[in-house]
């Protein structure tokens, strides 16, 4: 889908679609795609499930082993918190009693948070860093997060309808 759409794209620029209905009849199609790529993208991703205080397997990225844990469908029972993307929290606690969690779960609600990842002071002495994906399967086991492709087409596509608008 991501091929079809980016072939549309250059069919455009090529052809310089420019009347009003022809522009309206692309970015319908656009759109529809979008979705299409969006829905069967987020529709059954797996992630890794760990707590790392429940779990010594599950720490910090450098450490994190991928052959001891197995990804989880989000759709299963077996997914404590059903979703449809990946979340990676890292809390790391400074001072005497110093600690640091790290817990990989599915995520829902995609609403109301903002992809990628968001760091920030949440008590007196805790960082904490959560990132949220839904780019490939297993997205929560590293500590860089790539951004979706749906994302890279739509920011293409929105960069086509205002150099078309021109």
């Amino acid at each position: 889908l991501i091929r079809l759409c980016l072939n549309l794209t250059f069919y455009v620029l090529r052809v310089k679609l420019i009347s009003s209905m022809a522009l309206y009849y692309y970015a319908s199609l656009l759109a529809l795609l979008l979705l299409a790529i969006q829905v069967d993208h987020s529709s059954a991703i797996m992630c890794y499930q760990c707590d790392s205080q429940e779990d010594s397997s599950c720490p910090d990225s450098r450490y994190f082993d991928q052959r001891t844990n197995a990804l989880i469908d989000c759709t299963s029972f077996q997914a404590r918190v059903p979703g449809t993307f990946c979340v990676k929290i890292y809390q790391e606690s400074t001072g005497w009693h110093s600690w640091i969690k790290v817990t990989r779960r599915c995520g829902s609600r995609p609403e109301r948070i903002a992809w990628g990842c968001n760091y920030r002071f949440v008590d007196m002495g805790v960082y904490r860093e959560t990132c949220y994906c839904s780019d490939k399967d297993g997205c929560n086991s590293s500590k860089s997060l790539a951004a979706s492709a749906s994302t890279l087409c739509l920011t293409g596509l929105l960069l086509l309808v205002l150099a078309l608008l021109r």
